[in-house]
């Protein structure tokens, strides 16, 4: 069967391929570049190919006496070329050329490579050497298994010097011969350098074909999602659809490459005669759908033109007629000129998004251009690690630059509407109070004092319960006053910010406010987090206690995790304002009494000796720790892990056993 890619594939080895140049008549000297570690490390990838142009003698029969070394063969026709064909690949060839060996190739292993599709046998002196597929019987055509030559290397060495008969045994896979697809070539390489070449295409491979395949696998599956969830635009269609496509080929050139035999050669032919067509069309129709004063039109024109070129490319896959080869090079010529031509009259036009779509578009166009030029003009060109990571870029130019214009014209979108909810709901609420008659505007006026009264009720009550506990504000509402309640354990945490009066003077009072206030409003989210409940700030000092009004058994725990919020807060902030001021913590355990005092300005406090303690325990601390006496350690030991300070000597009540902490266990 034939197929557009090794019509393309020829072309391109005339491009690119470079021969070794040989002296004598039928003598072919044996010559290749032995295997160098340090010119031959990294990652090289090449794509031309040095084969072998050589003269050989070639005949069509089919007999085992050819591949003797003392058959005469002086009647056989005489060919020198790098490019041996089978002028008639419905039948078997034999080719005869002598191989000369020097003293520097004695005992050193080498490959053989031939290149081409078919059943190939290689005989050295007479001596069968390697056999890639199978050549058929006469007239027994099911019986033939054809392969790739490539995939079969034949690994030589010569254990002297002197002149080698090589005799090749070779049926063309192609049924009726004609140039450029019934042909084998041959190469010569180090065993080193070809496991190295090997290696090489590997990891080429991997990078170039899974893994693009894989990113627009990907992205058809996001952008077909965006498509289900809003089938009026359908620009993601058509991307979806073009990255199937790419990713589609990526697949077939993946099985193409790791294939050994040609049983794969039906889906890679059909795949890569039709899929590209699909690919520029859905290309051509998204540039159209967005960028195109007549969409209608111009889609109806690509449409026929596209479909087209797929009934030919069908034909030709058919093999009703060979004209692929040059449709596609027809189809990708006008995909790059009809595209090039719409974005930059966008761009010129300045129509929105046209810069962020064009920008990656054209800049594969340009690198496409490039590399071309530079293969026509140097006859080859080598994939380093450089031009290696150029190259993906250039790919994914396409689809990153078609989906960050997509999520801009979604994202515009979102905000158009967005502004025209505004204005309707706008235009509503006018035309709503134009209409409405002054019984109703005078209900409204009577609902308004009803909102404000009620209004000035809610912020009363969020101003006493701002001031006072839940609870407590209740029982005041209730039955106009609160007792004092005594409370058998709850934990007490005071801080204090390190130098506050020094920073003072030195910030200036403005300053030094504003960073009080931010700071003991973070104090405040973090208390209502913890369940704690704020008493009061005494200058640069905050107050606060858990286990109040309502009793929770895990106050101490609630506290210290209170407190460790506070350090990170305290942290992250001295990162970005270098001015801050470091704070103290501490935290004691135990009874006390809580109560209203006063009558006017009233307040909730807290009194009692836990109190006390806990300023101690304030006092004795140091900045950016927490400081915690015997009785809260003793709730909490289990879940968290300290630091011993001993007994320390704490005024008005003698040696204290203290500790720091330092954080959750399960942390």
């Amino acid at each position: 069967m034939k197929t557009s890619i090794s019509r393309l594939i020829t072309f391109i080895l005339l491009l690119t391929c470079t021969a070794q140049v040989t002296y004598g008549s039928d003598t072919l000297l044996l010559n290749f570049t032995k295997y160098d570690p340090e010119t031959s490390a990294g990652f090289n990838f090449v794509t031309a190919q040095d084969y072998l142009t050589f003269s050989y003698k070639v005949r069509y029969a089919d007999s085992t006496r050819f591949a003797a070394k003392e058959y005469e063969d002086s009647h056989w026709h005489t060919d020198q070329t790098w490019k041996v064909k089978n002028e008639d690949g419905r039948n078997t060839y034999w080719y005869r050329f002598k191989l000369k060996a020097g003293p520097e190739y004695v005992n050193y292993p080498f490959v053989m490579i031939m290149d081409g599709e078919g059943a190939l046998e290689v005989y050295i002196d007479g001596a069968l050497q390697s056999t890639m597929g199978k050549i058929p019987p006469d007239h027994l055509q099911a019986e033939a298994e054809y392969v790739y030559l490539s995939e079969y290397p034949v690994i030589l060495s010569f254990k002297d010097t002197g002149t080698y008969q090589v005799a090749i045994r070779y049926k063309s896979n192609i049924e009726s011969g004609n140039d450029g697809d019934s042909w084998f070539a041959i190469r010569t390489t180090d065993v080193s350098s070809y496991l190295s070449e090997v290696k090489s295409e590997g990891i080429f491979t991997s990078i170039a074909v899974v893994g693009i395949g894989t990113v627009f696998l990907s992205l058809f599956l996001v952008h077909l999602l965006f498509f289900l969830f809003y089938r009026k635009d359908k620009a993601n269609l058509l991307f979806a659809i073009f990255t199937l496509s790419i990713s589609i080929v990526m697949i077939a050139c993946y099985v193409y490459i790791y294939a050994e035999s040609l049983q794969y050669d039906d889906f890679f032919s059909i795949t890569i005669n039709i899929v590209p067509i699909i690919s520029c069309f859905t290309l051509c129709t998204f540039i159209s759908y967005i960028f195109s004063k007549n969409k209608t039109r111009d889609i109806r024109i690509l449409v026929i033109a596209y479909a087209l070129a797929l009934i030919f490319a069908v034909f030709d896959y058919l093999s009703i007629f060979d004209l692929s080869a040059v449709l596609i090079w027809i189809v990708l010529v006008g995909t790059m000129i009809y595209t090039i031509f719409m974005i930059i009259k966008s761009m010129i036009s300045r129509l929105p998004g046209s810069f962020i779509l064009g920008s990656g578009v054209l800049y594969f166009l340009l690198f496409l251009f490039i590399l071309l030029i530079i293969v026509l003009i140097k006859g080859n060109f080598t994939f380093n690690t450089t031009v290696s990571y150029l190259t993906l870029t250039a790919i994914f130019s396409i689809p990153l630059s078609i989906s960050a214009y997509l999520a801009w014209r979604f994202s515009t979108t979102s905000m158009s509407l967005s502004e025209q909810i505004k204005n309707v709901e706008q235009l509503s609420l006018e035309k709503q109070n134009l209409l409405e008659s002054q019984n109703e505007r005078l209900e409204q006026q009577v609902a308004k004092r009803t909102q404000e009264l009620k209004e000035e009720k809610q912020k009363s009550e969020e101003l006493l319960l701002n001031i006072l506990p839940h609870e407590v504000a209740e029982e005041l509402k209730e039955k106009g006053s609160s007792k004092a309640q005594y409370y058998d354990e709850v934990s007490v945490i005071f801080t204090d910010f390190v130098n506050f009066t020094a920073h003072s003077e030195k910030l200036g009072a403005e300053a030094m406010l504003q960073e009080l206030n931010e700071c003991f409003t973070a104090f405040d989210l973090i208390m209502e987090k913890h369940g704690l409940e704020k008493i009061k700030t005494i200058g640069d000092a905050y107050l606060a206690v858990s286990g109040l009004p309502i009793l929770s058994p895990h106050h101490a725990e609630k506290t210290i995790l209170a407190a460790l919020d506070i350090l990170n807060f305290v942290r992250e902030r001295k990162l970005h304002h270098p001015h801050s001021l470091d704070i103290r913590i501490g935290i004691h355990s135990g009874p006390l009494i809580a109560g209203i005092v006063g009558v006017k300005k009233f307040a909730y406090d807290i009194w009692g000796d836990t109190v006390n303690t806990a300023a101690r325990m304030e006092q004795n601390s140091i900045p950016g720790r927490i400081n915690i006496s015997q009785e809260t350690y003793r709730l909490v030991q289990d879940t968290f892990t300290f630091e011993p300070r001993g007994k320390i000597n704490v005024k008005g009540k003698g040696e204290l056993e203290m500790y720091f902490v330092i954080q959750a266990k399960n942390d």
